[in-house]
């Protein structure tokens, strides 16, 4: 025991035979050796103590800062449309029974919640729409008594339930403008006539009407041409589909100053969405066929831009023509 206490406070005698340490001498300076490495070890202890503390402390920290910029974050950037789930629509889903799978518990999992016929607590409200009123009655016109032929007397009507009616019509829009001619002795224009209806494309064969659903249906609701081609010819209206992008090629020729002044508006804003989407432009090429583009939209507090980019160009190269020098923080959220 005493050869190890001996170890420990750093002495070890000679293999030869040294000089032998005097027991009383080297255990005092064992059991000083063990009270200074105890008093060490217990400044260790609480060193390590306040490290931790001092660690935890900035882990709450950490936590809080990151919960404080996730918050900022949605509400700068708002939310990932490629994450969140679209709401449902107010009134019921899109089945339209009236309220969510989940019912009153919003659990999702659609246990307890009345399905079939007479589910829905209620139908959506529809009196905004336009009212057509039809009227039904026998053939000729009034009741006989089937047995004596007697005819019966007008009791009262019936309206049934309202039923959505989905009508699509194609129709030939003739404009006649009236003629005049002068009756007195003025220096003025013989005869005048009255300006016709306004016609953005001078002489198109479509209504502003006509191109403006032409527009929709194409970019808004994303048809192809051969879908409005066949649906126009369903209607008895047999359009070529160059006739139908021409008329789109011209009036994107018209509606190049609003989107020029769009552009010139959304440079201004501090900060942009912008994405790329799936949607391939398939433009005119040099002789190789149609070149490959793809859409980038950038969406500002203000107003949306959309761009065509070639295959493989990033972001950087559109974003650096819409941001200009004006951008206060030369930043952009994706």
């Amino acid at each position: 025991m005493l050869c190890c206490v001996v170890v420990a406070a750093g002495v070890v005698p000679d293999a030869e035979g040294a000089e032998a340490l005097s027991g009383e001498s080297g255990l005092a300076a064992a059991l000083e050796e063990i009270g200074r490495l105890r008093a060490e070890n217990a400044e260790l202890r609480v060193s390590l103590a306040e490290v931790l503390a001092r660690d935890a402390e900035r882990g709450a920290e950490m936590e809080q800062l990151r919960a404080d910029l996730a918050v900022l974050q949605r509400m700068l950037f708002g939310r990932s449309s490629e994450k969140s789930r679209p709401e449902p629509p107010a009134g019921g889903d899109s089945a339209g029974d009236g309220g969510s799978a989940g019912g009153a518990g919003g659990s999702g999992s659609g246990k307890g919640v009345k399905r079939g016929p007479g589910a829905r607590a209620g139908r959506r409200d529809y009196s905004h729409l336009p009212r057509a009123e039809f009227f039904w009655d026998f053939p000729g016109g009034g009741y006989c008594c089937p047995e004596c032929g007697e005819p019966f007397s007008p009791l009262s009507d019936h309206w049934s339930a309202e039923q959505l009616d989905w009508v699509v019509i194609v129709r030939l829009a003739a404009h006649c403008r009236r003629r005049y001619k002068r009756e007195c002795a003025c220096r003025v224009p013989a005869t005048v006539m009255a300006p016709g209806p306004p016609k953005a494309i001078g002489k198109g064969l479509f209504s502003n009407a006509f191109t403006a659903m032409l527009l929709t249906e194409r970019f808004v609701a994303g048809r192809s041409m051969n879908s409005l081609v066949t649906g126009l010819s369903r209607q008895g209206a047999a359009i070529s589909p160059a006739t139908l992008s021409g008329t789109c090629a011209q009036a994107g020729a018209l509606l190049a100053p609003l989107a020029g002044a769009i552009t010139e508006r959304s440079r201004e804003s501090w900060h942009l969405h912008a994405d790329e989407t799936t949607w391939r432009v398939f433009a005119p090429g040099d002789g190789d066929g149609p070149a490959r583009w793809w859409l980038w939209v950038f969406t500002a507090p203000r107003g949306a831009v959309s761009y065509r980019s070639r295959s493989g160009q990033g972001w950087e190269e559109i974003s650096l023509d819409l941001m200009a020098d004006r951008n206060p923080k030369g930043y952009m959220g994706k």
